[in-house]
């Protein structure tokens, strides 16, 4: 059997993951315009009193952390939204699976219907951790769209993953795994 060697770019983030964000930068910003509206009377009487430099810090501070959080979340997002087979094995990030042993490969764009996390990101970017469902039993997910989820089972393990092209990377499974 021949060594396979392949990287697979995530799906699009879907609907379970673009909410969480929405909502968690909605509410940032919330958080941030209210804290600014209740200490507004004290900076604006700095002001007054010739200290613009610090009107300039009170915005700009949260402002550039803000961006900064946002480009180095999407960043990191961007870098872990790719995986690979590689001589056999898939690559999840820091995560390996020989695919030895593989028992099936199959799309289930239901798999988080009824999980429940046992660790990780439940959603916010990606869907990436531990979870635990009556279906499944105990799972490791890395996806960003469940849509396009392929459910990956081993004997004693399973893996959820959601890779652009499903076909592709199903057949590519099934081949390192030697089921074809």
């Amino acid at each position: 059997m021949a060594a396979i060697n392949e990287t697979f770019p995530s799906a699009p983030r879907g609907k379970r993951v673009i909410y969480p964000m929405i909502i968690g930068c909605a509410a940032g910003f919330f958080g941030l315009a209210v804290s600014i509206g209740a200490s507004w009377p004290k900076v604006s009487q700095q002001v007054a009193q010739g200290q613009q430099w610090k009107l300039l810090a009170f915005f700009a501070g949260p402002v550039l952390a803000v961006l900064i959080a946002t480009v180095s979340y999407l960043r990191e997002r961007t870098l872990t939204a790719q995986f690979r087979i590689e001589d056999n094995v898939l690559v999840m990030g820091k995560r390996r699976e020989p695919l030895a042993g593989l028992v099936e490969a199959v799309r289930d764009p239901e798999v988080m219907k009824g999980a429940c996390r046992r660790w990780g990101n439940g959603g916010a970017g990606a869907i990436r951790g531990s979870f635990r469902s009556k279906r499944l039993g105990k799972f490791y997910a890395f996806l960003t769209d469940t849509e396009h989820a392929v459910v990956l089972r081993w004997a004693d393990k399973v893996v959820a993953v959601s890779p652009a092209d499903p076909e592709f990377f199903i057949y590519s499974a099934r081949k390192a795994a030697g089921l074809t």
